[in-house]
């Protein structure tokens, strides 16, 4: 008897923790590991979409109401919206998914969570997407928008690109931490007159580009990242290595 009780905890507690990582309450332990100390999961944050409940929560007013300098505790399940969930001139503020509670949002145009002229802000544990997508195009709507905004942290969160662009910050100062990033049709990440952005410890895959900064963007901390498979919306359609001499040049010399 004694046995089975000692095998019955070691089942539970190998249930808790997957390699070393400790695993909460609504996420898949399946394909996880640690990487320095932080996990980094493979998308399986918890059961698919459609075993999830539509939660009647209203998501929008539920963090309108939140007073800054606290954590706003989202209930698990599917928010559907028709437009961005927007977070807008908070200060000190922790919008705390269950890991694996999804959000989508039926406008393509639009992206999904949109951060602006905030400071101290975190968001984590969500699967963010559009509904979805055009059929035979992109959706032209980011998945994450941070504009006017210092500090802010999307950390544990998978970032499914149906959007453009996975992360796309302007004028802003942000960290993205154990994200998976993934099919966004133009870049994973897009950076407009940034300073002060640390990218670590994601999974960066199949998107049309990695990064892109523009705009005098800088002080840029890029570690412990997977990147795998990304790159080809703006590529040449020719083979990579040396060439034969007979193919025109992609950016040709002009005498002076």
């Amino acid at each position: 008897m004694k046995e089975r009780l000692l095998l019955v905890a070691i089942a539970m507690l190998s249930g808790l923790l997957t390699n070393g990582c400790a695993v909460r309450h609504g996420q898949n332990p399946g394909v996880q590991r640690c990487l320095k100390g932080a996990v980094i999961r493979e998308g399986r944050f918890a059961a698919p979409e459609a075993d999830l409940p539509l939660q009647k929560v209203d998501l929008q007013e539920l963090i309108n109401n939140a007073p800054d300098g606290g954590v706003v505790d989202v209930p698990f399940g599917r928010y559907v919206l028709s437009t961005s969930l927007t977070i807008a001139g908070r200060n000190n503020l922790h919008v705390a998914f269950v890991p694996g509670t999804q959000v989508r949002v039926e406008d393509t145009a639009v992206a999904v969570i949109v951060i602006e002229d905030c400071k101290n802000v975190k968001v984590s544990g969500v699967r963010v997407r559009h509904v979805k997508p055009l059929p035979e195009y992109r959706c032209h709507g980011e998945v994450v928008l941070v504009t006017g905004s210092d500090n802010i942290r999307v950390e544990n969160c998978e970032l499914n690109g149906c959007g453009a662009i996975g992360v796309k910050a302007v004028q802003s100062s942000a960290h993205i931490v154990n994200c998976h990033i993934h099919h966004n049709t133009f870049n994973a990440i897009y950076l407009h007159s940034c300073v002060g952005i640390s990218v670590i410890g994601n999974i960066i895959e199949d998107n049309g580009n990695t990064l892109q900064a523009e705009g005098k963007s800088g002080d840029i901390l890029w570690s412990d990242n997977l990147v795998r498979d990304n790159g080809g919306y703006w590529q040449e359609t020719r083979k990579p290595g040396l060439r034969s001499g007979t193919e025109p040049d992609l950016m040709p010399v002009t005498a002076k």
